[in-house]
């Protein structure tokens, strides 16, 4: 008795079936026939990459708290009393015509003791040796602050506030020098200096 219920129930379901196909005649709906072709068409097309989107506004007290800290960390008490001391004034994101933000400008202050020993160049090694002395996690943490679509970075030298140089690099140099990945000749060779202003 159960195997003829079973077999009856098989048969109504062929039955219901039969009677809810298309007539072989009509073919199938040609809208849907459509759907599935543009479905398959998509799915074969090469990826485009994502338009770059406008960069989210970074926290950039964390980046300069960071590196002065490195600083204060690495500061050495002969020379910031007979020669100069350096510390990070600012960082200052810059945009571009599409609203990406495209460099990062890092102004190093310089405050010479005795006579006047600060230049750009040093306010760069001083800035560059700070990115590469800290510990990996703090430079994930200044990594992860920094937009996706900075290219440039610009350091901007300041003694006693007033600007006495630029120095241009490109970011992917600087971080590469301090995860080790290339040696401070190699920076040094790779870095611009800009006209004074």
């Amino acid at each position: 008795m159960k195997k003829f219920l079973a077999v009856a129930l098989i048969l109504v379901f062929v039955i219901a079936l039969g009677a809810c196909s298309v007539p072989t005649g009509s073919g199938l709906d040609p809208t849907l026939i459509a759907y599935v072709e543009q479905t398959q068409t998509a799915t074969m097309l090469p990826r485009a990459s994502p338009t770059p989107s406008p960069s989210a506004v970074p926290k950039q007290a964390v980046i300069v708290n960071a590196l002065n800290a490195e600083l204060q960390k690495e500061a050495d008490p002969l020379e910031e009393t007979l020669d100069a001391k350096f510390s990070i004034l600012d960082i200052v994101f810059a945009s571009n015509e599409n609203s990406l933000t495209t460099v990062m400008e890092v102004h190093v202050e310089c405050e010479w003791i005795k006579r006047s020993s600060c230049t750009e160049q040093r306010a760069f090694v001083v800035m560059a040796n700070a990115f590469k002395k800290m510990k990996p996690g703090i430079r994930k943490k200044i990594k992860d602050e920094i937009p996706a679509t900075i290219k440039t970075v610009l350091v901007r030298a300041f003694d006693h506030m007033a600007q006495i140089g630029m120095i241009e690099i490109d970011w992917e140099y600087l971080w590469a020098f301090a995860n080790g990945n290339i040696t401070g000749d190699q920076l040094a060779a790779r870095a611009l200096q800009l006209p004074h202003p």
